[in-house]
């Protein structure tokens, strides 16, 4: 697991995350991390979801950021501060086409969610690899379904969408696929 100071990326949904505390250092009471989102990163990178458990707090330090909480849309700016309570559909990303956003989110309790994180941003780096073994759409169902204590994919069709990533983790266990993709080698990028 990455220590505080470490960072990863995300190239799907173009978001470096930097942890500030880790569930190690707080005695899982909660992860704090910094997340800076590219220019590009948009609402289609990434899911609508929730969380059964935990809260999860956003502060915007600079930028402009773009969240979708129970289906209420909202633009937040630089110095504002989101509360996410457990079981609200969120999905947020940047607001601009100019400028990064740069924001702070701290999820309590921390549970697993640094691991989360973590295989999240190794399989979306390995999914943009040129290797001919980039995990598939089955790897992310048997993540996905793994982390369902913390993470649930929500929003339109959700039912539909939960029925058929229980379907493809089934068949992705079947075929030996793990809920953890290998990050011990995530290259993050060096400009943020």
């Amino acid at each position: 697991m990455r220590k505080a100071g470490e960072q990863i990326h995300n190239p799907l949904t173009k978001k470096t995350f930097i942890f500030l505390n880790t569930a190690e250092d707080t005695d899982g009471e909660y992860v704090r991390m910094k997340c800076v989102a590219d220019v590009d990163s948009d609402q289609k990178s990434g899911f609508v979801h929730k969380h059964p458990t935990q809260t999860e707090i956003i502060n915007v330090i600079s930028g402009s950021m773009m969240t979708v909480v129970n289906g209420k849309k909202v633009r937040y700016e630089a110095g504002e501060m989101i509360v996410i309570k457990p079981g609200d559909a969120h999905q947020w990303w940047n607001a601009s086409k100019k400028e990064q956003l740069h924001v702070t989110t701290e999820i309590r309790p921390a549970l697993s969610t640094q691991k989360l994180y973590e295989a999240a941003c190794a399989l979306a780096q390995a999914r943009t690899s040129d290797s001919p073994e980039a995990p598939n759409l089955l790897h992310l169902a048997v993540m996905i379904d793994h982390y369902s204590d913390i993470y649930v994919v929500a929003g339109k069709w959700t039912l539909l969408k939960k029925a058929g990533f229980k379907l493809l983790a089934a068949i992705g266990r079947m075929k030996g696929y793990k809920p953890e993709w290998n990050y011990n080698n995530i290259l993050t990028p060096q400009s943020v």
